[in-house]
């Protein structure tokens, strides 16, 4: 999720696609279809459901309802892209309309020629019996400008949808295995696997238990099992924010305007060392301003945050700028928008039954320690989901669910130098495992990299079914950073 494209795109979603949650059963179990159109081009698709039950292994008691939509191809071929979303809480079916439109995900208009798209929302996640969570309550910014997951919103969350859901069966495992009962009944052989981010971890989890129903992968920000991302991702984000004091040193606009802001950055962070910062945040619900205290834990994550997108990244040598003057107003704001932006993107009760399960029980102490000493972010961001998967209280996942996924499938694989939270180091981690996969490096780009180039890699790489012969150095250079901004025109509205 990109700060600028996430939010705007969920708000322009939100105009296009009646997301309203498909809780509990349905007609019962197996698809319900009916023709309908996506996007602004009322492009030809099929929308429906899928009634799942809630307890796979039990194949006995409450059924959900899965949504899902199929963008039609241009000529029938049995054969599907499935676009798997990010998070993990965020909806596939969201994506659709702007897929449809060419807005987002662009190689995907010119494989639409022999290919459908398939978009099925996780179960807990868009319209699949979603564990929607507030954890930045329109009248209260206070409470997430003081803590990323606020106890209380935490646990009142969680008793609510534990009444009516059993937490423990919302996990990679069962979701993919939902994905896989989808495939058969629409009859697809195959499916070639379209994941960015935890999408990423999705395709690997479906391949480790479905390869025989799997064409290709395209893995982008690759987050693999076995090399877990570390939350909150302190080498990465250090990587990152490096990154973009270089840019900012060798650019002119930035260097002339912010010639310190690598020390006023340091600055910064020593300050909210010695505790929260007062600032000023609206809030949403009656549009006043009030004074709340910004703690180095919601500052450090959610600057992280704003660097996975290249136009956030844009404007944080200002906010920094200004901060350091101690006019905290353009960070407050910063900080709010990506915050309110991420909530809306994902629904975090879903991230946290699936994250508690599968990333935080696997985390070497020794291993967070080392990164959080080499980064400004430290292990803030770690101990505050420790603390709230304590609440949340789930399952974890067996520790074979961390071993390698080895497979023998065409993988290509998209990764950003400056990458904050899926690091190259790790698609270079999966690597290892995959023999017949290939890793591009695009040097400069941040989180889910998308180039004209990259793009033309894919559309080259889904039509072969290989990746041998594939010249990934081709994309190293094909990204180009947004220009510096120097106030916060342009920056979007809450």
């Amino acid at each position: 999720m990109r700060i600028f494209r996430g939010l705007l795109v969920t708000l322009w979603v939100l105009t296009l696609v009646p997301l309203g949650p498909a809780r509990g059963a349905s007609s019962g179990l197996g698809p319900h279809i009916a023709p309908c159109t996506q996007g602004k081009s009322k492009a030809r698709a099929v929308c429906g459901t899928f009634g799942v039950y809630e307890d796979r292994s039990a194949q006995s008691g409450r059924i959900i309802s899965l949504r899902f939509v199929v963008l039609k191809a241009k000529r029938p071929t049995r054969r599907a892209i499935a676009m798997i979303a990010g998070g993990p809480g965020e909806s596939a079916v969201g994506f659709a309309p702007l897929i449809a439109d060419g807005v987002f995900e662009k190689e995907l208009r010119s494989l639409r020629d022999t290919y459908d798209v398939l978009f099925v929302d996780n179960r807990g996640m868009g319209a699949s019996n979603p564990s929607k969570c507030n954890f930045t309550p329109a009248a209260d910014p206070a409470s997430y400008f003081r803590q990323l997951w606020p106890d209380g919103s935490v646990a009142a969350c969680r008793q609510r949808l534990a009444a009516s859901t059993d937490l423990n069966a919302y996990n990679t495992n069962n979701a993919v295995d939902d994905l896989d009962e989808v495939r058969g009944a629409l009859g697809y052989p195959k499916l070639v696997l379209l994941g960015g981010s935890y999408g990423t971890f999705f395709s690997l989890i479906y391949i480790r238990r479905h390869a025989e129903h799997v064409e290709s992968a395209v893995l982008d920000g690759v987050a693999p099992p076995h090399f877990q991302p570390m939350p909150g991702e302190p080498q990465g984000a250090q990587t990152a924010m490096d990154g973009l004091i270089a840019k900012c040193r060798r650019d002119n606009v930035c260097s002339a305007h912010f010639p310190a802001f690598a020390q006023h950055f340091d600055a910064l962070v020593r300050r909210l060392n010695r505790g929260p910062i007062s600032v000023e945040a609206k809030n949403l619900a009656t549009k006043q301003m009030h004074t709340v205290s910004l703690s180095k834990e919601v500052f450090v994550d959610q600057l992280r945050h704003v660097l996975y997108d290249p136009e956030g990244a844009s404007y944080v040598p200002y906010v920094i700028e200004r901060a350091y003057e101690m006019d905290y107003a353009p960070l407050a704001r910063l900080i709010q928008l990506s915050s309110v932006g991420f909530s809306m993107d994902l629904d975090e009760g879903a991230y946290l039954s699936y994250s508690c399960a599968e990333f935080m029980p696997f985390l070497s102490g020794e291993e967070v320690k080392t990164a959080a000493a080499h980064s400004f972010t430290g292990d803030l961001r770690i101990r505050a989901q420790r603390r709230a998967c304590s609440i949340w209280n789930v399952q974890a996942m067996p520790p074979s669910f961390n071993d390698p996924v080895r497979s023998e499938l065409p993988v290509l694989i998209v990764s950003g130098s400056d990458d904050p939270a899926t690091p190259a180091r790790y698609g270079a981690a999966a690597l290892r495992y995959l023999p017949n996969a290939r890793q591009v490096i695009v040097q400069g780009a941040e989180h889910v990299t998308e180039t004209a180039c990259t793009d033309r890699l894919m559309v080259q790489f889904v039509r072969a079914r290989s990746a041998k012969g594939l010249n990934v150095s081709q994309c190293k250079a094909a990204f180009t950073p947004p220009r510096f901004a120097t106030s916060l025109a342009g920056l979007p509205q809450l």
